[in-house]
């Protein structure tokens, strides 16, 4: 307000000065006109027409200049203003020379300073009284040394003191009277109206205040349920995402006096019972710890706000409460005044509630309860989502977890099979490492399941002669590869320098692990094919004897096919085909 205050006063005093100096310099060109006829007149009749002409010619020049700016506005305001005062201290000059101490010129000094206080404002106002006053001391002393006479002889300043000196006197009383009449009551009304529009402006003032916190508190609690939206699809654990919303919630509403934020949910329907209650999860404060440690739960009734909050499934609100009612069963919550309890909606279902209590009475009004209930939903999104994550995740855990054993039982398969399970490569010339060595390595590899390079000791060579000193070689060094399947190992490559001590870079050691996944994928893909092999021929031996099967003409033929075609394809000794029940065998076929 008070910056819009200052500009709408210096509009307000510079349209006052403006209106002003038009009505002056108005007034001054018809009342200037007049008398200059009425100084014209007066003049002695024994005087010429050129020396009349004279007397009057500081007059008229001062009347045209007057004229010449009231009609030209586009002068300015600061210049015309400047000008009007020259003019008045020219006026006052002329006629103290003009009729002395005793003449009219005191007056015109007069003037010049309320003119300039009007005018210009105080500064120039204080400078135009001290130089009238200096003005008239000149004079003072130079008509009193007399080195200076007036130009107006004493019968003439006799004959013509009531029309001159009398009328200047009246002239410039009533002009005075008239301007601080009129300035003043235009600054009174001034005054009146600004007053008027400085107490609309506090009004507005406030009302814009009010509105400006009440967007700020909407603004900040919509950035509370952004952030509350964006910790849901961050945390997937869902009990720190409940211990992150109450303490956001607290935090957003701490001004309106709330101090606790529980956050309840559902239990699983007891089997026994088939009841189910409302868990705490998360809280706030030390009654919220106190509340958690001794796992505070609540019936599904009305009994409790949070039961007949989840029971109804809408928003319940209590605004005024006493204090010995403000209590969780055996924990008082004497703060308590004001409660809101808001439902965890999510895909249809209930999944909980949330319990804001605030130390001030009537706190939450419907905009409260509304934001709480976006923040609610949101919450409830984000703890199915993160329920539904956890759940995929188990789900997930568990389809590995048959898979490694699927993998594993079938690579046992495979390598019990008796197939080529090891291939060795040795450069030309190139001695043979410790086994035991690489042993240990690939025993490394396969604990970490990672590359691992490991250095060896040095090797003696074995001795010549007796009493002749063993020799020792370089130290050793092996890159061991786990090859992986699906975080599953299932062997491992290894590249050993025996010549000599080498480092391996990482290049190196990253070009081996790509390798040893392709590798990895390739012998998958072979033991699926020779796997898919061996079923297509099952499958064919099976038709086969089906076939077989299918030609036999009575019983005993076809438990004799039987028997030769599984001992053929199973490759026994002998086998046996018999019919029976627990009473005793109906018939038995031996080949």
């Amino acid at each position: 307000m008070d910056m819009q205050s200052v500009p709408d006063w210096e509009s307000e005093i510079e349209d006052r000065r403006t209106t002003f100096l038009n009505s002056l310099l108005l007034v001054a060109a018809v009342g200037g006109l007049v008398a200059i006829v009425l100084t014209y007149v007066t003049l002695p009749k024994d005087m010429t027409v050129l020396e009349r002409w004279i007397e009057v010619i500081p007059f008229l020049a001062g009347w045209l200049i007057v004229l010449i700016i009231w009609a030209w506005r586009g002068l300015g305001y600061s210049t015309r203003a400047l000008i009007v005062l020259l003019i008045v201290y020219g006026l006052s000059v002329f006629i103290f020379r003009r009729g002395g101490l005793p003449g009219s010129g005191r007056v015109w000094l007069l003037l010049l300073p309320a003119l300039a206080f009007i005018l210009a404002g105080a500064r120039l106002g204080i400078a135009a009284g001290a130089i009238g006053i200096l003005t008239y001391s000149i004079f003072a002393l130079a008509f009193s040394q007399k080195w200076l006479v007036p130009l107006v002889s004493e019968d003439q300043v006799a004959l013509t003191t009531w029309f001159s000196e009398g009328g200047s006197f009246l002239l410039i009383t009533a002009s005075l009277t008239l301007i601080l009449w009129s300035y003043g009551r235009g600054w009174l009304g001034a005054l009146a109206r600004m007053s008027a529009t400085s107490q609309q402006l506090q009004v507005q003032a406030q009302e814009l205040k009010a509105a400006n916190e009440q967007l700020r508190l909407q603004t900040s609690r919509l950035r509370t349920t952004a952030e509350i939206a964006r910790a849901g699809s961050s945390i997937l654990d869902p009990e720190a995402l409940c211990a992150e919303v109450v303490d956001r919630v607290q935090e957003e509403f701490e001004s309106i006096g709330v101090y606790y934020v529980g956050l309840f949910l559902l239990s699983e329907i007891s089997r026994d019972t088939g009841e189910q209650f409302a868990v705490l999860k998360a809280a706030t404060g030390e009654a919220g710890k106190l509340l958690l440690e001794m796992n505070h739960e609540l019936a599904l009734d009305d009994t409790t706000l949070i039961g007949q909050c989840i029971v109804r499934r809408d928003a319940r609100v209590i605004s005024s409460m006493e204090e010995d009612t403000a209590r969780f069963d055996a924990v008082p919550m004497s703060y308590t005044r004001s409660e809101a309890a808001l439902p965890l909606h999510s895909r249809g279902r209930i999944l909980g509630a949330l319990s804001v209590q605030s130390a001030r009475e009537a706190s939450f009004d419907e905009t409260d309860v509304a934001v709480l209930q976006t923040m609610a939903d949101q919450v409830a999104v984000a703890i199915d989502n993160a329920r539904l994550f956890s759940q995929a995740e188990t789900a997930l855990e568990d389809v590995r977890a048959a898979h490694r054993r699927y993998l594993t039982k079938s690579w046992e398969e495979f390598l019990a099979a008796g197939l080529v399970t090891r291939v060795d490569y040795a450069q030309p010339g190139a001695e043979l490492g410790d086994s035991e060595f690489l042993r240990d390595a690939q025993r490394a590899a396969m604990v970490h399941e990672r590359a691992v390079v490991l250095d060896g000791p040095p090797r003696t060579k074995g001795s010549e002669g007796a009493g002749k000193q063993d020799e020792y070689r370089e130290a050793q060094t092996a890159l061991v590869v786990p090859l992986k399947l699906r975080e599953q190992i299932i062997g491992t490559m290894t590249l050993h320098e025996t010549r000599r001590q080498r480092p391996w870079d990482a290049g190196e050691i990253a070009m081996s692990e790509t390798i040893a996944e392709q590798v990895a994928l390739s012998v998958e893909n072979l033991r699926l094919m020779d796997e898919v092999q061996r079923r297509a021929a099952r499958e064919r031996l099976v038709g086969e004897i089906s076939d077989q099967m299918q030609r036999a003409t009575d019983m005993g033929s076809l438990l004799r096919i039987t028997a030769e075609e599984l001992n053929r394809v199973l490759g026994g000794s002998r086998a046996y085909v018999r019919l029976g029940v627990a009473a005793g065998l109906a018939g038995e076929t031996e080949h």
